[in-house]
C-alpha cells in the first residue's frame, strides 16, 4: 500500500471518528425544558435525551417566571410549587413574589406590596407563614440570604430622587441592620453571591455606561469597585458564572460573553441570529445547553455547545399551543 494512500486512509478514519463521537455525545444529551401557560394554570417540565422527549411532568400553576431552590412561582400570582416534591401541591404565598429563597429550615419571600414598597415574609418548608409580613420603602429587585442575614437590592424612589440601596436585615425579626447606597451605579442588572462577597453588575455614568462590577463585603459592609470593561456588553447581565479566577461568563438575550477581570477585555463566546432564552451548564459532560427562540416563526430549539462554545448538536422543540418554553435545566 502506498504511503500517500495510507495517510489518506488514516485521515479519513480519524475524521469519521471525530464526527461519530460528536454524534454519539449529541444522542446522549440529557436536558429538561420548563414551559408555562399564560392562559391557564399549567407548567410542564419535559425531559429529553437528544431530540426524544422521554418524560413530561405537569404542574397546576401558570405564568411561572421564576425557578430557584427547587421552587417554581410567578410574580403575577400568589402561588408556588416545590417541583422536587412528588405531590406537586400548589401553595399560596403573599401576592407578587419577586424572589423566594431557601435558607436552613425556612423560605424567605420578597414581594412587591405597592408603589415603591416591598415586603418580607418567612415561611416554613411546607409554606406555613411564620410571624408577620414586614413592609419597607423601595422597589425590591433581588434577594440573597446568607450568614443569618437577608440582603435586598432595591431601587428607592423619594420624589424626584432615585437611589440604588442594598438593605441588610436580620432573618429572625426582619430588623433593619444596615443600608448601603450604591452611588457608583446608574442601574443594576444583577447581584449574586460569591463567597463572602456580593457581586453587583450594572452601569455607571463615569464609564460611558460600560459594564461595571462592584463587590460588597458582607463582613466589612463595604463596597469596592472590581472592574469596568473596556467594551460594551450589549444586552446587560441576566446570568453570570465564574469560569476561572480571572474570567466570568455573562449571559443575556443577545450573546454569551467572557469578561476578563485582569485585562478588562470582553470576548464573545457564542452568538446566534436567534434570541437566547436561557442556558444550563452540564458539569458531567462539560457542555452548555442553550435554549433559543426563532422569533419569526415562534419556534424554540436547544443547541449543545462544547467547552469551547462551539455547537455540536441542535434539537428543535415541538410547537405547543398551550405552553411556552422559558428555562432549560
Amino acid at each position: 500500500m502506498h504511503t500517500g494512500y495510507k495517510l489518506l486512509l488514516a485521515a479519513t478514519i480519524v475524521s469519521s471518528s471525530i464526527g461519530w463521537s460528536h454524534q454519539v455525545s449529541a444522542q446522549n444529551d440529557t436536558y429538561r425544558i420548563v414551559s408555562t401557560s399564560y392562559q391557564q394554570p399549567l407548567t410542564t417540565i419535559e425531559t429529553y435525551v437528544g431530540s426524544k422527549r422521554v418524560e413530561t411532568v405537569r404542574y397546576a400553576i401558570g405564568s411561572v417566571d421564576h425557578l430557584n431552590d427547587d421552587l417554581m412561582y410567578s410574580a403575577e400570582t400568589n402561588q408556588v410549587v416545590d417541583f422536587k416534591n412528588s405531590k406537586r401541591t400548589v401553595k399560596s404565598v403573599v401576592p407578587a413574589p419577586m424572589r423566594i429563597k431557601k435558607y436552613k429550615n425556612a423560605f424567605y419571600a420578597m414581594s412587591i406590596s405597592g408603589f415603591n414598597q416591598y415586603s418580607l415574609t418567612k415561611y416554613s418548608l411546607d409554606f406555613k407563614k411564620i410571624g408577620t409580613t414586614k413592609r419597607y420603602t423601595g422597589f425590591g429587585k433581588e434577594l440573597i440570604v446568607t450568614g443569618g442575614k437577608l440582603y435586598v437590592l432595591a431601587d428607592d424612589m423619594k420624589g424626584n430622587d432615585y437611589a440604588i440601596t442594598l438593605h441588610t436585615f436580620d432573618t429572625t425579626s426582619f430588623k433593619s441592620l444596615h443600608q448601603e447606597t450604591i452611588k457608583q451605579l446608574l442601574h443594576v442588572d444583577k447581584i449574586r453571591q460569591d463567597g463572602s462577597q456580593l457581586k453587583i453588575y450594572g452601569i455607571s455614568a463615569e464609564n460611558d455606561e460600560k459594564l461595571t462590577i462592584l463587590s460588597y463585603d458582607v463582613k466589612k459592609q463595604h463596597v469596592t469597585k472590581t472592574m469596568t470593561t473596556n467594551q460594551y456588553v450589549k444586552g446587560g447581565v441576566e446570568k453570570a458564572r465564574t469560569l476561572s479566577r480571572e474570567t466570568e461568563l455573562i449571559f443575556n438575550q443577545d450573546r454569551i460573553y467572557e469578561i476578563n477581570h485582569k485585562t478588562k477585555q470582553v470576548r464573545v463566546l457564542y452568538d446566534s441570529k436567534h434570541d437566547l432564552v436561557d442556558y444550563a451548564y452540564d458539569a458531567k459532560t462539560k457542555t452548555y445547553h442553550v435554549l433559543e427562540e426563532v422569533t419569526k416563526t415562534a419556534e424554540f430549539r436547544v443547541k449543545t455547545l462544547n467547552r469551547h462554545f462551539k455547537p455540536i448538536a441542535e434539537y428543535r422543540l415541538k410547537k405547543s399551543d398551550s405552553v411556552r418554553p422559558f428555562r432549560v435545566l
